[in-house]
C-alpha cells in the first residue's frame, strides 16, 4: 500500500469517512505497542504469550525488537474478508489502526499529525477534527514503551527480545490486577481502559 501524506495542524479540518473497504489492513506489518498486545490479549482473553507466532511477530531492529502484527498472504492475520471487510478485534485494534488516516508525525511535535490522502476515504463527509486527544495517548504509550525497552536493553544489559518479553510481562501483570505501582499509565488514561469491553465486531 502506497502513502502520500499532507500535514494537518491543530485547529484544521479535514473530511474523513471510513468506507470499510479493507485498504489500510494490507500491506507493511502494524507496528505495536506493549500496550496494544495487552489489549488484544484481553479482548481474546488469553495470555499475551499465546499470542507470540500466531498472531504477532518481533522484528529485530538492531537492538531493539520491534513487535508487529502478523499478515497472511499480505493482508492483516485479524482481517475478516467474507463478505464486507472486517475486523475480528476491532475493539482492541491497534492505536496506529484506531488513527488511521492519521499518522503520527512525532511525540517532540504534538500540534501536527499527518493525513494519508492514499486512504480512499479521505475527502468524503463532513468536516472534522483530527482525533487529538487519541493521538495523545497513543504518545504516551509509545514514549513509555520505547523509552523502557531503551532501558532494559542499554542499561540493564537485556537481549531485545528478552526485553520485550520483560516490559510485556511487567504491563500484562497492572492490567490483570498484579501489580499497582510499575506502570501508573495503564491504570491512568481512557484510550486503554475502554477497550475491553465486547461490543459488535464492525468496521465503524
Amino acid at each position: 500500500m502506497t502513502h502520500e501524506h499532507v500535514k494537518i495542524l491543530q485547529g484544521e479540518k479535514v473530511k474523513v469517512t471510513c468506507l470499510r473497504c479493507g485498504r489500510c489492513c494490507n500491506g507493511p506489518n502494524v507496528s505495536l505497542t506493549v500496550f496494544d498486545i495487552c489489549r488484544i490479549a484481553s479482548f481474546l482473553n488469553v495470555h499475551w504469550r499465546e499470542l507470540r507466532g500466531k498472531y504477532i511477530i518481533a522484528v529485530i531492529a538492531d537492538m531493539l525488537a520491534i513487535p508487529v502484527l502478523k499478515s497472511k498472504g499480505g493482508l492483516c492475520i485479524f482481517l475478516e474478508t467474507s463478505e464486507k471487510p472486517s475486523c475480528k478485534i476491532y475493539p482492541a485494534r491497534p492505536m496506529r489502526c484506531r488513527l488511521y488516516p492519521f499518522i503520527p508525525y512525532s511525540p517532540g511535535k504534538t500540534n501536527i499529525i499527518n493525513l494519508d490522502k492514499c486512504c480512499q476515504g479521505v475527502g468524503i463527509g463532513d468536516p472534522i477534527e483530527p482525533p487529538w486527544n487519541l493521538i495523545e495517548n497513543y504518545y504516551l504509550e509509545v514514549k513509555y514503551h520505547y523509552s523502557k525497552l531503551y532501558h532494559l536493553v542499554f542499561s540493564e544489559g537485556y537481549e531485545p527480545l528478552n526485553a520485550l518479553e520483560a516490559l510485556l510481562d511487567e504491563v500484562y501483570e497492572v492490567v490483570n490486577g498484579k501489580q499497582r505501582e510499575a506502570c501508573p499509565i495503564t491504570l491512568n488514561h481512557e484510550t486503554f481502559k475502554m477497550d475491553f469491553s465486547r461490543p459488535t465486531t464492525s468496521m465503524n
